[in-house]
């Protein structure tokens, strides 16, 4: 597992849960030192895209036994930035074995939706 993704799963709080709704849910904070900041943006820290879809594909090791490679984006909409400390939910549904649908939510406000499509080669 990479630096990355390490840090990444130090940032989440607590285990995934599975929703009645079908979606696998699991809450974030990334603080000021999370790596994903540095440089990106200076003086106005964001979380950047690839690291949303780099947790949204986290969750999706409750189904799949392992974090994929992604292989694809589909429909990614971001409308809102995520500052350090924001608590952050993500959830992720299967669309078929290597499709997820992920929503990431600060709070009750949508802040990206995306489509990511997997390579399940081993």
């Amino acid at each position: 597992m990479s630096e990355l993704n390490k840090a990444i799963l130090a940032a989440s709080r607590g285990d995934a849960r599975m929703e009645r709704d079908g979606w696998v849910c699991r809450e974030f904070v990334f603080r000021e030192d999370f790596p994903g900041f540095d440089g990106h943006f200076p003086n106005y820290p964001v979380l950047p895209a690839i690291i949303q879809m780099m947790a949204g594909a986290s969750l999706t090791a409750s189904w799949l036994g392992r974090i994929p490679e992604v292989c694809q984006v589909k429909n990614a909409k971001f409308m809102a930035p995520i500052h350090p400390n924001a608590v952050v939910h993500i959830h992720a549904r299967a669309q078929g074995l290597e499709t997820a649908e992920i929503r990431v939510l600060l709070g009750d406000r949508l802040a990206a939706t995306f489509t990511l499509g997997f390579s399940l080669a081993v």
